[in-house]
Order: C-alpha cells, then sequence, then structure tokens
C-alpha cells in the first residue's frame, strides 16, 4: 500500500512539518552581503553574530522560524544562513528566484534570460541546493520559496523572469511569495498568474498592507491568495492607521486566514543586537500583543503568526535531491 506523503516546508537545515515550525516571522532577511555596483542605499545585512543572538532570544520567546527572503545573486549566502539557523534553534527557510534588478549592481545575467533558462536556475536550486552552497564537501542547503520581486507597473517588470516563476510553481508545488511595491498593481499581478495557470492558493503578495485598500485585500484573499503584513516596526507607515485596522476589517470579513504576518528586517537599524529597535522580539511585544488586545481566539493568532504561512509553503511533493 502507498503511504500519501505528508506535506513539508524545506529549511536550510531540511524538511519540516508545517505544524512544527510554530510562530514563523513570514517574510525577512537575515543576511545580506554587499554587492558591487548596488546602488548606495542597498540593504547590508552582515553582522552574524549580532543577528545570531537575536534569533536565540526570538527562539527562547517562543519563535519557531523564519522566512528568508533574499534570492540569490543579491547578497543571499545559504552557507550563512544553515549557520544561524543552526546557532539559534530557530527554522530558516531559504528562498530561490530573483529581487528587483537595482539590487543586482553591475551583475545581473539572470535578467538577459529567457523564461526557459532562468525557470532551469531555479529549478537548478530546487533540485541540486543553492549555488553558493555546493563547493567544498559541505551539504547543499535547499530552498523553500520562491522569492520574485514586481515593480510598479505590469509593463515595467521583467516578465520572462516572472513566467520562469510560473513554471517552476506549477512544476514543483513552491509557493511564490512576490515583493510588490506598495501592492502596486496587485489585480493584475494575479490575473498573470491565473493566466499561467497557477492557483493563486501557492501566491504569497507581500507588503502589500502599503496599499490598505479593503476592498482589494478581500478581493485577493476572495481569490486564494495569502497577504502578508509587515509594517509594524516602520512609523512613516503609521500602523496604528493603516495596518492595525486592516487586520480588523480582513478578520471581521472572515478573511483571517489569509493573512500573515511578518517583519521585513533587512535594515540594521531595526536589529535591538545590531543597535537598533525595537528588533526582532517585537513580533512579540508589538505584533503579537496587538493581536492579544484585540481579544483574538488563541487558533486565530497562531494563523497570523505562523500557522497561515505555514500551510503555503507546504508542499506534498517529495523531490530527488543532489
Amino acid at each position: 500500500m502507498n503511504e500519501t506523503r505528508q506535506p513539508q516546508i524545506m529549511t536550510v537545515l531540511g524538511p519540516v512539518s508545517p505544524q512544527d515550525m510554530g510562530v514563523v516571522d513570514a517574510h525577512s532577511h537575515l543576511y545580506i552581503a554587499p554587492i558591487p555596483g548596488a546602488p548606495p542605499d542597498a540593504p547590508v545585512l552582515t553582522d552574524a553574530a549580532g543577528v545570531a543572538r537575536e534569533l536565540a532570544a526570538f527562539r527562547a520567546a517562543g519563535g519557531g522560524a523564519v522566512v528568508d527572503c533574499q534570492p540569490g545573486g543579491c547578497g543571499r549566502d545559504g552557507r550563512m544562513l544553515r549557520r544561524l539557523s543552526r546557532q539559534s534553534g530557530v527554522h530558516v527557510v531559504a528562498a530561490t528566484g530573483f529581487h528587483r534588478q537595482l539590487y543586482y549592481g553591475s551583475e545581473a545575467p539572470l535578467f538577459d534570460m529567457s523564461a526557459e533558462a532562468a525557470a532551469a536556475v531555479f529549478m537548478d536550486e530546487i533540485d541540486d541546493g543553492l549555488l553558493e552552497t555546493r563547493a567544498g564537501e559541505a551539504e547543499a542547503v535547499y530552498p523553500g520559496v520562491i522569492k520574485i520581486a514586481a515593480e510598479a507597473t505590469l509593463e515595467s517588470s521583467p516578465w520572462a523572469l516572472f513566467e520562469a516563476a510560473a513554471d517552476v510553481c506549477r512544476r514543483t508545488g513552491y509557493a511564490i511569495e512576490m515583493h510588490t511595491e506598495r501592492g502596486a498593481a496587485a489585480e493584475g499581478f494575479l490575473a498573470f498568474f491565473h493566466e499561467q495557470g497557477v492557483a493563486a492558493e501557492r501566491l504569497v503578495f507581500c507588503h502589500v498592507d502599503k496599499r490598505p485598500d479593503i476592498g482589494l485585500h478581500r478581493e485577493l484573499a476572495q481569490a486564494g491568495v495569502l497577504l502578508e503584513y509587515d509594517t509594524f516596526f516602520r512609523p512613516k507607515y503609521e500602523p496604528e492607521r493603516h495596518v492595525w485596522p486592516l487586520i480588523g476589517e480582513m478578520i471581521a470579513g472572515g478573511w483571517a486566514g489569509h493573512v500573515a504576518l511578518a517583519t521585513d528586517m533587512a535594515d540594521p537599524a531595526l536589529w535591538a543586537e545590531l543597535g537598533g529597535q525595537p528588533g526582532l522580539l517585537g513580533f512579540f511585544s508589538i505584533i503579537r500583543q496587538g493581536l492579544v488586545r484585540m481579544a483574538l481566539p488563541a487558533a486565530m493568532i497562531d494563523g497570523l503568526l505562523g500557522g497561515n504561512i505555514a500551510r503555503r509553503l507546504a508542499t506534498g511533493e517529495e523531490r530527488q535531491r543532489g
């Protein structure tokens, strides 16, 4: 008798069951190496010792996992992600895919590729490990999500790379986390993926709380998209006026299962161990406490703080690797 394989999430230390992920930061950055030719304001995050200490504190407070959304070629280091996970005990999900071209500096060959060639790059990482982790005798690190980045309009976005990501999603079942420019053109990107045969249930649209249009959010959720909110630590986005009321309206409409919460801490100024604030523990002191003050059921809080993103990342397909 054939046994049905239970869905699992690929982390940098191997597959993990969704129910074992615990509290999950649905979108962040743990290490970003500097890239020659990148703009001066491109994020750099290289204090691994400080990040490791903060991850350990996150784990001690009840944290379970972080989804690292830095794709290859623009500062990702899967070896460092593996080290941080081992040192802290926090599950880390790494990403294949692509970011905005401006973060690649002077060398961005991916953006000159056809959809077929780019899909081969992403599939190669899923099957054989992140490129930078294959050297030497160390075991390769495998990605658990496809990260892609939209520009402010459909026309200015790299369509060949979007087609490649859609192809790989269809072939593997891997979820796609899409950076949006403050939620711009989200409806159009959803239509694109529908035309590409990608189920909305495999999509995560990121940073969409920067466009707090409740009608749009309900439309996306009804279609099946998971919406990632992450402006809690950024006063310029006025979280008390925007993201918190948005969460309340989504819950009131019955869409709590289509929201995942995150920190998006690419900026060292957000890390307490690096001299900034509020730090990763803000996931508990700010985000979790805000949900507690709303008197939400425990199961709903668990979903918003990890269960929803974990279920989205899980795939039942077993792959031959290495």
